[in-house]
């Protein structure tokens, strides 16, 4: 019965924490957080300690009141009951007791206060006071007797209640000294804190919305591409459903990456969109582009007919250069004397190791070669 009343008022008292009301638990404020948490390391070890010497003192109390009824029946009952009769010869003196109780409450109720009692609120001053004066002296043997009374009251309630942790048998001061309340009230205040229903759904909602931010920029970091001519980052339009905050601010980031890439990888830019469609239209119009990286309407379409004229008589004769196989050929000069590794090379040209990349990849559609042995580099690409 005990483990089931402590169940009913652990759920009560920490509803009532929810609530903030701390009427009977003291507030988390009154106490150290140290202190309330060796409470709840300590609570359990407690509770069944004191569930121990709980069953003995019941034990106890059981086997005093089997005794005397035991005593009456084996011929003491006659006896018993002789006491018995001495002690109801006194039933004039508990007779005025019960008078005089009932009397204060009557008078204090009916005469003394005003209105219907329900404040506190004298009416009759003098009355009162009289009263008062003269029911001094019968109130001292009142609490004489009320002495006795509060003495057995205190000891089958704490004999009763000995193995819950939630009510204290020290007054209301003197609470701290026990060290059975004090591990429960640790134990409640660290339910209450990790339990607390508003508290967590507050926290879930904080991390739900971390969680959707992440989630977000997330996918603005996806949706950004990279446009085929001008090599400008835009964020792409086709996801509605993500906000867009701050677009600016993604695009610079992206164009920082970019550079960044192409001066640390400068082999790379062979493969970008702007020259393989410089490759394309070349190929279209059966002109020579200059390797570069650039789009394609920086391109005089003009001069490079003029310079393909101008190259066509620069190119070895049939017997110097290599028979080629295939499609026809147009011949890109790249000097040598390009910078290699991590510089800048010029805006026509291109690394002699970017060639090199080039020569494993583009072998059935064009191929490298130096004809002259002069340390130039020819590219060769089909019309």
């Amino acid at each position: 019965m005990n483990i089931l009343h402590m169940m009913a008022s652990f759920r009560s008292n920490l509803f009532a924490m929810y609530r903030g009301d701390f009427k009977v638990i003291p507030p988390p404020s009154s106490k150290s957080a140290v202190w309330l948490c060796t409470g709840c390391i300590k609570y359990s070890g407690f509770q069944v300690g004191f569930l121990v010497w709980g069953y003995i003192v019941m034990w106890l109390i059981l086997f005093a009141i089997t005794f005397i009824l035991s005593m009456m029946i084996d011929g003491y009952l006659a006896e018993l009951v002789e006491e018995i009769k001495t002690i109801c010869q006194t039933w004039p003196g508990v007779l005025v007791a019960m008078v005089l109780l009932v009397l204060q409450g009557l008078l204090a109720r009916f005469v003394f206060l005003q209105g219907s009692a329900s404040f506190l609120r004298l009416d009759n001053r003098n009355s009162y006071f009289i009263f008062a004066y003269f029911m001094f002296f019968y109130n001292i043997f009142l609490g004489v007797v009320s002495c006795l009374l509060r003495i057995l009251k205190a000891v089958v309630i704490g004999a009763v209640f000995l193995a819950r942790l939630d009510s204290s048998t020290l007054p209301r001061r003197f609470e701290a000294w026990d060290s059975g309340l004090s591990a429960y009230t640790g134990f409640v205040h660290m339910e209450a804190a990790h339990t607390h229903p508003v508290l967590n759904v507050f926290v879930r909602l904080l991390v739900s919305l971390n969680r959707t931010k992440r989630l977000d920029g997330l996918a603005r970091a996806l949706d950004v591409h990279i446009t085929s001519n001008d090599s400008d980052i835009n964020d792409s339009q086709d996801d509605q459903s993500c906000p867009r905050r701050n677009p600016v601010g993604v695009t610079a980031k992206f164009k920082w990456f970019l550079v960044y890439t192409l001066l640390h990888n400068p082999q790379i830019r062979l493969y970008r969109q702007g020259y393989i469609q410089s490759v394309k239209k070349a190929r279209q119009d059966g002109l020579r582009v200059p390797i570069s990286d650039r789009p394609i309407v920086q391109f005089d379409l003009t001069q490079l007919r003029t310079a393909q004229g101008e190259s066509d008589q620069a190119i070895p004769s049939p017997g110097q250069d290599a028979t080629v196989s295939g499609p026809a050929t147009h011949l890109v000069h790249v000097p040598s004397s390009v910078v290699v590794s991590g510089g800048t090379s010029d805006a026509d040209d291109i690394d002699v190791d970017m060639i090199e990349d080039l020569e494993d990849i583009e072998d059935s559609s064009g191929f490298l070669r130096d004809p002259m042995g002069s340390g130039d580099t020819e590219l060769l690409m089909p019309v």
